[in-house]
């Protein structure tokens, strides 16, 4: 089974009640690798009253009774213990009469005894992740560790550590560590006495994870971010940086209200067609219910038997034409908010089906997008003669890196190559535009060809609008195509 993707993952966590999503972003999450010297006591064989009546009997307490006193514990109990120290062979019951029982301990209870007295402490480096949000040990699998340039080299966000100083060890840590160590595969035949201190270097290394910006429906202002591991929301991530005000600390506060409103290239007129968002909100929840619907009947029709299969398979049929309705209906809506997780994968819908027209604006062009993927679907559409158009560039872009200055030469090439695509510097644009046929288009503030690659951007509410009015979608093609014209006579 294939891993879901980010937008999958985002798409499927998108609601949440009396908020929006505005953006999202994938971070790492901060941990340390803590080698912590450790005094541990190898497990008992025996609980500690089975081992503490074996000892009543080994001194000669013989009967329930007497045991019962000694312990200060009720007879009920000692004799319900007894009888199973009995059955596994470690004492042996000798009746003295018809009501007095004497219990004497077996040559099985004697090698348990001294199996015991030879247990002793000992002291052990064990090694557990520390986690800078929660401030809590842990066990992290190798596999899911990101080290600081993992992070740099796939311009992934670090989240910080609050505070930022890697962990402390020492005995106050003990029952923390202790929970932690029932994960530990080595640790696991025996008990943590106690945490001691450090044992060596303390390495950092990060949690990859997808940050989620809500924003309240009724108070703009009120931005809430919850951090998704491995597709599952981790609610103690989200208290512990809401505790640590990580909103204000990453800057997330403020960013999101800030910025020019992608309203401003669409008249009025226009937008007072936008669907209410809770029509267009109750034909997601439909298309939600029929996509889960099919994707547990295709699981189930994988593994069921052959007499179940036909019957699981008309029902998936059934689901897949309702959920092609669902889709389609909302595809027909003439103008409506466009939410941000839709944005990457109707960017790959104009990718791969445009037939007449492609235009993309966007202010950066970041490797991680405009990848061999993109590339190679672009050039489909060139070789099968579609017009396009990518207009891009805001200032100089000092903070390129070399790895993006090579994508946007292949762009250039592809542009020298073809003379159906149109690859422009615009040197000005704030505006993220997409227009795909007489289909739709999309004005937005996602960024186009750097939503991915650019830790560094800010948060912005990234929601859209998107057109299927023929009429606005020319006249958005046309002034671009313009813009870019005077541009390039300009230039000559």
């Amino acid at each position: 089974m294939t891993e879901p993707s980010t937008e999958e993952i985002v798409r499927r966590l998108s609601k949440r009640s009396g908020y929006r999503l505005a953006t999202y972003r994938e971070v790492g999450l901060p941990f340390w690798d803590v080698p912590i010297r450790c005094r541990l006591l190898r497990k008992k064989s025996v609980s500690v009253l089975d081992e503490f009546i074996l000892k009543c009997i080994q001194a000669e307490l013989r009967n329930s009774t007497d045991v019962a006193k000694f312990l200060g514990m009720p007879e009920q109990v000692v004799n319900v213990i007894m009888g199973k120290l009995v059955n596994s062979g470690s004492l042996a019951a000798v009746a003295k009469s018809a009501v007095n029982i004497h219990y004497a301990i077996t040559e099985h209870g004697q090698k348990i005894l001294a199996d015991l007295s030879e247990i002793t402490p000992e002291e052990r480096t064990l090694r557990l992740a520390f986690d800078g949000l929660t401030r809590t040990y842990t066990v992290v699998d190798k596999a899911m560790r990101w080290r600081p340039r993992d992070l740099r080299q796939f311009d992934i966000l670090e989240i910080p550590a609050f505070p930022v100083d890697p962990p402390s060890v020492g005995p106050s840590d003990t029952e923390s560590v202790s929970s932690a160590l029932r994960g530990v595969t080595e640790a696991a035949e025996h008990e943590l006495l106690t945490a001691m201190s450090l044992d060596g270097k303390r390495e950092k290394f990060f949690v990859r994870a997808i940050s989620l910006i809500y924003q309240s429906v009724d108070r703009p202002e009120e931005v809430y971010v919850s951090f998704a591991i491995d597709g599952r929301v981790s609610e103690e991530h989200d208290l512990a940086f809401a505790k640590a005000e990580g909103q204000r600390r990453v800057g997330i506060i403020g960013q999101i209200t800030d910025g020019d409103s992608p309203d401003s290239l669409l008249s009025e007129e226009l937008l007072k067609q936008r669907t209410d968002e809770s029509e267009v909100a109750a034909i997601r929840r439909t298309t939600e219910r029929y996509r889960a619907q099919l994707s547990s009947l295709e699981k189930r029709v994988a593994v069921s038997a052959d007499q179940q299969r036909e019957g699981l398979v008309d029902h998936a049929t059934e689901a897949a034409k309702r959920l092609d309705e669902a889709e389609t209906a909302l595809e027909r809506i003439p103008v409506r908010v466009l939410e941000v997780h839709e944005h990457a994968p109707m960017l790959t819908r104009a990718l791969l089906s445009s037939s007449k027209r492609l235009l993309i604006i966007s202010p950066w062009i970041r490797a991680a997008i405009v990848d061999g993927a993109f590339i190679d679907n672009l050039r489909k559409l060139l070789i099968a003669g579609v017009d396009v158009v990518i207009g891009y560039g805001i200032g100089d872009d000092k903070s390129m890196r070399d790895r993006d200055r090579q994508a946007e030469g292949q762009l250039q090439r592809l542009a020298a190559e073809f003379s159906c695509f149109t690859f422009a510097r615009l040197g000005d644009t704030h505006a993220k535009v997409l227009v795909s046929d007489d289909s739709y288009a999309v004005v937005t503030s996602f960024n186009w060809l750097s939503f991915r690659g650019d830790p560094n951007r800010p948060f912005r509410d990234e929601r859209g609008t998107v057109i299927t009015i023929k009429a606005e979608i020319d006249r958005l093609h046309h002034d671009y195509m313009n813009r870019i014209k005077r541009l390039t006579e300009q230039g000559e």
